[in-house]
């Protein structure tokens, strides 16, 4: 439990750009997945409750909220240097309203997604662990950003946990 609050509190601290200074060794990006991984695995019962009782698009505030966060994540991913790269020759605005679009959709609004599958639109990417932690720290400060409670930002993260094995192929 220890090394999972570690690995919580290192990956906080990485969404918001601070250099940890920690005791110890910092975990591996693999033990840091692993650790999210079995967070996501003990609050997926909470998570699911949430979720019955209300959605997590509409507790995120709807579609246009949505659109706003991933804007914000576009945006951030470009200036992040771990994973501008990946943004090169990329319509940021149209990137972020496909996001929108899948997040709308998997998080119980009624847009639908139309775009490409995940493998499809990452397998030219060549993503490794790192970036996609990287990505989630994006994602995670994009949303402390927009005022995002922590158990959304958590749904969010274990959304992207769950998707992982679709983005990152070695």
């Amino acid at each position: 439990m220890t090394r999972l609050i570690h690995t919580l509190l290192f990956a906080l601290l990485l969404a918001l750009s601070v250099t940890p200074v920690m005791a110890g060794d910092n975990p591996s990006v693999d033990q840091q997945l692993d650790d999210l991984t079995l967070m996501c695995d003990h609050s997926a019962k909470a998570r699911s409750d949430r979720h019955a009782q209300k959605s997590l698009h509409d507790r995120l505030g709807g579609y246009e909220a949505i659109h706003e966060l991933t804007r914000e994540i576009v945006r951030l991913h470009s200036i992040n240097p771990e994973i501008k790269h990946t943004l090169d020759h990329v319509d940021h605005a149209q990137l972020a309203k496909h996001v929108a679009d899948f997040v709308a959709a998997g998080t119980g609004g009624t847009t639908a997604y139309t775009g490409r599958s995940m493998p499809d639109a990452h397998a030219h990417l060549a993503l490794t662990n790192a970036h996609f932690l990287s990505a989630g720290g994006d994602v995670a400060k994009a949303m402390q950003t927009l005022g995002h409670g922590q158990d959304e930002i958590d749904e969010i993260l274990c959304i992207l946990v769950s998707l992982k094995d679709q983005v990152v192929f070695n």
